[in-house]
């Protein structure tokens, strides 16, 4: 069975009258009523009641009718995906964001991407820092941003974006705050708040731990947004990297003896495959201001 019989069948079926079919297709009525009846034999059954006035479709023919309407939407939508992907006007890249990112970095970044490129629709998705090269390999994302990486791949284009530091985060009118830095041991005697998510966690516990200290945790989180809002609310305290305050009223302050700092990328894939407008999108991160 051809496309444009599909065509037909799902044209006759809107007018019911093979006149009004065949004009808006553009051929012969007895063409149409040949195109018809090959689909019939096909099927194995009649599809169109032909009785004049009352011409309408047999069961098999409403049952059919479903089937036809969803192959002919996904060709539709194949050929729109192709359009778009061939026409810059039209063309999204999706864009991976490290669930442990703060948006401050990055928005300055987007927005004149933006500005630049208005025709060029960019879709956020929130990704864990593990799965950013198989989403990259897969196909699913265009490319992420992302912290340090532990492994490295040779398909995957690692492009240096910045450096940000680990920092005690406080409430803006907590005493401390008047401090220039911070020393562990008045940072152990609030209530400290556990990022699950953060990539320092481990090498600022072993830090605390070959120094004898320890936090008093009152809460675990893998929500950056909640372990804020206790900060800023006065509850406690926590570590964040520089540029990922999200909740107003927070005060970030180095840290006494405490040197850990994580660098930021833009991943893709290599590769002449790529899209006009990443390959625009790649072009402008790679010349940005990032410092």
């Amino acid at each position: 069975m051809e496309l444009k019989q599909i065509r037909y069948f799902l044209t006759l079926a809107d007018t019911l009258n093979f006149t009004e079919a065949s004009a808006q297709i553009g051929i012969t009525q007895p063409a149409l009523s040949k195109a018809v009846q090959k689909m019939e034999e096909e099927f194995g059954g009649t599809l169109i009641f032909r009785d004049g006035k009352n011409t309408r479709l047999t069961d098999l023919g409403k049952n059919i009718h479903k089937e036809m309407l969803k192959i002919s939407e996904s060709e539709s939508r194949a050929k729109q995906l192709a359009f778009e992907h061939l026409n810059e006007e039209y063309a999204q890249i999706n864009v991976g964001i490290a669930d442990s990112l703060g948006p401050q970095k990055f928005t300055s970044f987007l927005m004149a991407f933006k500005q630049a490129n208005p025709n060029i629709k960019i879709i956020l998705h929130p990704v864990s820092q593990d799965s950013a090269y198989d989403l990259i390999l897969s196909g699913a994302l265009d490319c992420c941003f992302c912290a340090t990486m532990g492994r490295e791949n040779h398909k995957i284009k690692m492009q240096n974006l910045f450096e940000e530091r680990l920092l005690a985060a406080i409430p803006g009118n907590h005493p401390l705050a008047e401090q220039d830095s911070l020393k562990l041991e008045d940072l152990i005697a609030l209530p400290y708040f556990d990022r699950i998510n953060c990539e320092f966690r481990m090498s600022f516990a072993l830090m605390m731990e070959e120094r004898g200290l320890k936090f008093d945790v009152a809460m675990q989180s893998d929500r950056e947004d909640w372990i804020q809002h206790f900060v800023a609310s006065g509850h406690g305290v926590c570590t964040l990297p520089e540029h990922s305050v999200v909740a107003p009223g927070i005060i970030l302050k180095p840290i006494d003896g405490i040197s850990l700092s994580r660098d930021i990328f833009f991943i893709s894939i290599f590769g002449s495959a790529n899209t006009i407008a990443f390959k625009k999108l790649d072009k402008f991160s790679a010349s940005f201001g990032w410092n």
